[in-house]
């Protein structure tokens, strides 16, 4: 009863009016064009954040090539100055050896950022298959490659549409989907440096546009996930993965409700709750209750377009990604992609970001850890939350 009063006390601070942090009707990147490396020339209209993730106040964005021109496919941001990351010279379109298209990224606790490179470029228009797939993890504080692993032609086809990757902290093992016909999982497993394909015929249908949605709660050992124009909500045991000799572990598969519309982002926090960015509306369901009871935190906002992506930072804020990107699919764009960054505090935050503040004994030491710390008035939100509770208790 009291785990649930604070989860529905973090729900409620959320409920506030948005903020507007950053907004951009372009992402200017024409001063870091280099004419004589890049194929084609800059296309303003044509760059958009499509994933966000924040890591000690500056803000890591995957910038997709679903188009030509774009220069630069992994960014970051401080203080709404928006640059490549590392550098250009590593994501030029032909040079295999870089990032080619950037469609996910995740954050663990040890500072580090995995890359969800998924090798052709433009496929939203005519489809470039030169470079592979990979999985890219590079140390944030010095933007070195601490590894890139191509990930085995064997786990996936021309047709495969990789997207959603997120990590169990505990072991540092990545998932990611793979919504084309031979649909499935595919695990990489950071100790032992390889990739396993589990088949999962759940995640086979596509439509039109489609991605996959993917989170980790350490909470329950689960992988939450679900697609763009999937009807419902799923969660498979993290320890399926673990399993000898299993090949489709669809059977494992638990669906625990219909969505109302169809769900273009998704993120878990630290106490449980599960965020969900619908049309134009943000749904929230506290994942420590048996039922699929979801709370509306925004409904018919109508600056959010197409939420794109969601981040939490170190000081219980909540980030929220919207852009025209409907218009994109489209092609009924006005030049204009009117990306918006929205932030609300909640008092939570990610497990990433929570965990960074603690000693890890388990896993490469040597790497660097950002010390993130709670600030003053995240503080204050959980002293007064007690103070609350303790009230409930004696009342």
């Amino acid at each position: 009863m009291i785990k649930y009063l604070v989860v529905n006390i973090y729900l409620s601070v959320c409920l506030c009016e948005l903020n507007v942090v950053y907004q951009w009707d372009k992402i200017d990147l024409s001063n870091h064009e280099n004419h004589q490396e890049t194929e084609h020339a800059y296309i303003p209209e044509n760059n958009l954040v499509h994933r966000m993730k924040i890591w000690n106040n500056t803000l890591y964005m995957a910038i997709p090539r679903f188009k030509p021109g774009v220069p630069a496919t992994l960014c970051k941001s401080f203080r709404g100055t928006i640059k490549p990351f590392p550098s250009i010279n590593i994501q030029i379109v032909g040079n295999c050896i870089g990032m080619q298209n950037i469609k996910d990224i995740e954050i663990d606790h040890l500072g580090q950022l995995w890359v969800l490179d998924v090798g052709k470029v433009y496929d939203l228009e005519k489809p470039d298959y030169t470079c592979d797939p990979k999985l890219v993890i590079l140390d944030i504080g010095t933007g070195k490659i601490m590894r890139s692993a191509v990930i085995p032609s064997s786990m996936y086809t021309i047709q495969s549409i990789l997207s959603g990757i997120s990590i169990d902290l505990k072991s540092l093992t990545a998932v990611i989907a793979d919504i084309g016909p031979n649909s499935g999982f595919i695990v990489y497993r950071y100790d032992l440096g390889y990739f396993q394909k589990f088949q999962c015929k759940i995640l086979s249908s596509v439509k039109d546009y489609n991605e996959a949605l993917l989170t980790i709660s350490p909470i329950d050992n689960m992988l939450y996930f679900t697609t763009v124009e999937m009807d419902s909500l799923f969660t498979i045991p993290l320890s399926v993965f673990d399993a000898p000799f299993v090949n489709d572990i669809s059977h494992y598969v638990n669906n625990h409700g219909l969505k109302t519309d169809v769900s273009t982002a998704m993120i878990m926090d630290t106490t449980g709750n599960l965020y969900l960015g619908l049309t134009r509306k943000v749904i929230a369901w506290n994942t420590l209750k048996n039922n699929f009871d979801v709370k509306d935190l925004y409904i018919q906002e109508v600056r959010l377009d197409w939420i794109s992506s969601f981040a939490f930072d170190s000081n219980g804020y909540l980030w929220i990604i919207s852009s025209a990107f409907s218009d994109f699919l489209d092609e009924s764009s006005t030049k204009r992609m009117n990306t918006r960054i929205f932030k609300r505090f909640c008092g939570t935050t990610a497990f990433a970001l929570l965990n960074a503040q603690m000693p890890v004994n388990n896993v490469n030491d040597t790497l660097p850890i950002n010390h993130n710390s709670v600030d003053t008035k995240t503080a204050s939100f959980i002293f007064i939350l007690t103070l609350i509770i303790l009230l409930q208790i004696v009342l």
